[in-house]
Formats: structure tokens, sequence, C-alpha cells
């Protein structure tokens, strides 16, 4: 079931940010075209774009943590297994996790105060007239799933460190016997 739900979730992340992507750039061109071709500009495109491209960036950190594609240091991992210490990858894969979750959920509540007191002041933006919310929602949203691939992360990494393989049993045994 959370197999299913996962892939069906990366598969709308994955859409979303190529439609983000998408909308983004033909927005920009067009202004490009109207400010340089007809000397009249849309009064709403660089606003938009710009609110596009924060959340195209926060749902980028979600998927960067998926995909394991943010920089690290593996120095210290490297190391340290060189000196003998076999699981000082995982380990630290762990613990660099848990730093980043807390920031992340710090990030998520603050994000949160700062989306209501938007919706409060009932702030709109000068050219489209929009709750400025909407921009600072991106925050905590897309905070909150990246806490959730975290912390898939970090179940991950922890079965990996005591032997667990896809399967959920230990050294990768299959339930059926051959």
């Amino acid at each position: 079931m959370i197999g299913k739900f996962g892939k069906l979730f990366n598969q709308m992340e994955y859409y979303a940010l190529i439609t983000a992507l998408s909308v983004m750039v033909i927005v920009i061109f067009s202004q490009v075209v109207m400010r340089y071709v007809f000397n009249n500009s849309l009064s709403w495109s660089e606003e938009f774009a710009r609110y596009l491209f924060v959340w195209f960036s926060w749902m980028g950190v979600s998927a960067g943590v998926k995909g394991k594609e943010h920089l690290k240091v593996e120095l210290l991992a490297e190391a340290l297994g060189k000196r003998g210490f076999l699981n000082a990858k995982e380990v630290l894969s762990i613990i660099v996790s848990l730093v980043w979750l807390v920031t992340t959920l710090i990030v998520a509540y603050y994000g949160i105060q700062v989306v209501q007191m938007q919706m409060k002041l009932s702030v709109v933006t000068p050219a489209m007239r929009m709750p400025v919310w909407i921009g600072y929602l991106s925050v905590p949203a897309c905070s909150i799933v990246v806490g959730i691939r975290l912390v898939a992360t970090i179940v991950d990494s922890v079965k990996k460190l005591l032997g667990y393989d896809n399967t959920g049993l230990p050294g990768g045994e299959s339930e059926v016997e051959s």
C-alpha cells in the first residue's frame, strides 16, 4: 500500500516539477517577447515566475532527498572505513539525516507561523493581487514532504545497518523456501 502511494507521489512530484519549470519558461519567454517586440509588458509575469520558482525550488529539495542527490562530504566515512569501522557510512548517514530532519521540522514550524501571520494580515501581491501566504506556503508544505522523505531514508539506513534488505528479512532471505 505504501509502496503504491510512494510511487504515485513520486510521479506526481516529477510531473509537478516538469510542469512548473515549463510554465515558468513560457511565462518568462512571453514577457521578453512582449517587452522587446511589442514594447508592452505583462504586469504579472515577473511576480508569477518568482512565486513559481520558489515552489519549484522547495519541491526540488524533496526530489533531491528522494534521489540522494544532495551534496555530501564522504571524507569522514571513507577515513573511518579504512580504519575498520565497516558501517561508518550508514551510521554517519543516519546522524546527518537526523540533524537534517530536526532542522527541517524547525523550518516547517516557523514556516507555518509565517503563513498564519500572512493569512491574518491578508497581504496580497502588488501585480496579481494574490494572497502572499500562497508563496510562503511552499516552505512548510515542502519541508513536511522533505521530513517524510528523511524519515524513510533513516528507516532504510537502519535496515541496511541491521542487515535487512528490501524483503524486510535479515540477510535477504525470502519467505518462501525454494
